[in-house]
């Protein structure tokens, strides 16, 4: 299902809980996992455009990039890749390497290409509070033709899934995804909708149901009332769940980037969530 995963590294404990979370799931369908260490443009221009700005007003020309510098990122970056690469195999699994200069984000989505799935935490070297999400995880949200699972703030088995289904296309996707997940590990799935109409909510589980049935996976819905993410999250921490599945657009096409319902669903939430096209 899983055959090729994508995750970057950057020396982050988002980048860790990333790092642990493909290993928990490579495991799972014997994936290879492709670490990513990315040196972004970014850094080996900040001194030189700082440095820019300040001359600038004296008339002076802007300082040339610093050699040192550059050296000294792909240093790290090959360490990084090298401490998780031995982690990777003496998991028992099959470790790559891909190194690239550019934008981390637009890097990563270009490496994505030969993958079935992106792997990112919450945040990246910035650090940020719990609930924030880095610049770089909402940026792949929001662009990623590959599923993106973020991972959680504390490990966990990702056996609980949770599904928020809405009945349009990419939610339709999610659920064709976890179907395939959930039959590969034998668990139940919960489905979860949302929606102050019960009559039309019954009828779009019901068709949520009868797809899952037709695939042989155990499942269990449940109509939600009230705002969707609020819902949504309560019913996920209640319950105990460890994975939520959702669609990157809401229903009629509605986009669920940054601002949205999954950065939302992401921010109100702290267990792995994996989001579909």
């Amino acid at each position: 299902m899983f055959s090729r995963l994508l995750v970057g590294l950057d020396g982050s404990s988002g980048a860790e809980a990333a790092l642990t979370a493909a290993i928990d799931l490579a495991r799972r369908f014997k994936s290879t996992i492709v670490l990513a260490a990315i040196t972004d443009v970014r850094l080996l221009e900040a001194p030189r455009l700082e440095a820019s700005t300040l001359l600038w007003a004296e008339g002076m020309a802007a300082l040339a990039p610093d050699p040192g510098l550059a050296l000294a990122i792909e240093e790290r970056g090959r360490r990084l890749v090298d401490a998780a690469a031995e982690r990777v195999r003496a998991a028992g699994l099959a470790a790559e390497a891909a190194r690239a200069v550019g934008f981390v984000e637009e890097e990563l989505l270009a490496l994505a290409g030969e993958a079935e799935a992106i792997v990112v935490g919450r945040r990246g070297e910035l650090r940020g509070e719990p609930g924030t999400l880095g610049a770089v995880t909402a940026h792949i949200v929001r662009k990623s033709p590959k599923p993106v699972l973020v991972a959680g703030e504390r490990p966990s088995p990702c056996e609980r899934p949770v599904v928020a289904y809405d009945g349009g296309e990419t939610s339709s996707n999610a659920l064709a995804l976890a179907a395939r997940y959930a039959d590969a590990l034998q668990i139940r799935l919960d489905v979860v909708h949302v929606t102050e109409d019960s009559p039309a909510g019954a009828e779009l589980l019901a068709k949520a149901g009868a797809f899952l049935s037709s695939r042989n996976v155990a499942y269990t819905t449940h109509l939600l009332a009230g705002d969707v993410v609020a819902a949504v999250a309560d019913f996920v921490g209640r319950g105990g769940a460890d994975l939520l599945v959702a669609g990157a657009r809401g229903f009629r096409r509605r986009p669920w980037g940054l601002g949205s319902r999954a950065e939302r669903l992401l921010r109100a939430t702290t267990v792995s969530m994996i989001i579909v096209r």
